[in-house]
């Protein structure tokens, strides 16, 4: 029972000292932590009429993501999503998904190669989005 009372006032004593509050608002500390992290969004959809030399993510377009709103909003990564819709189950709609597909991978090394080089490099493993980020470039994945 000593024991019990002494661990007791120990505790009140200790729980008692200042307690330094922090000179930052919530605001402010997670603008810091936002700058510190690698934010990544892992879904955004494109278009592959938007990676042409006159209309592409350079600009501030209406969509999802570009490079102006990924700047503004302080996103690091964007995951450009290669999605291609169901047709039919048959080698001409096989084939009609794959050109889909890979119209969009080609869109998106359009975009980080001929484009925008200087401003958005393609990650393609977690070691590449560590170098590009500390380069100061976005990530495109």
């Amino acid at each position: 029972m000593r024991y019990y009372i002494l661990f007791l006032i120990s505790l009140m004593l200790f729980s008692c000292g200042d307690s330094k509050k922090d000179d930052l608002s919530l605001e402010e500390q997670a603008a810091k932590i936002h700058q510190e992290v690698i934010t990544i969004d892992t879904h955004d959809d494109i278009n592959v009429s938007n990676f042409t030399d006159s209309i592409n993510y350079t600009q501030n377009l209406d969509t999802q993501v570009n490079l102006p709103k990924m700047q503004e909003g302080g996103l690091d990564v964007a995951w450009f999503i290669v999605f291609t819709g169901q047709d039919s189950l048959t080698a001409a709609g096989y084939a009609k998904a794959s050109e889909n597909a890979m119209s969009k991978f080609d869109a998106i090394h359009r975009l980080c190669e001929d484009i925008a080089p200087e401003q958005i490099e393609l990650a393609l493993n977690s070691e590449d989005v560590r170098r590009i980020w500390n380069s100061g470039k976005k990530v495109a994945m």
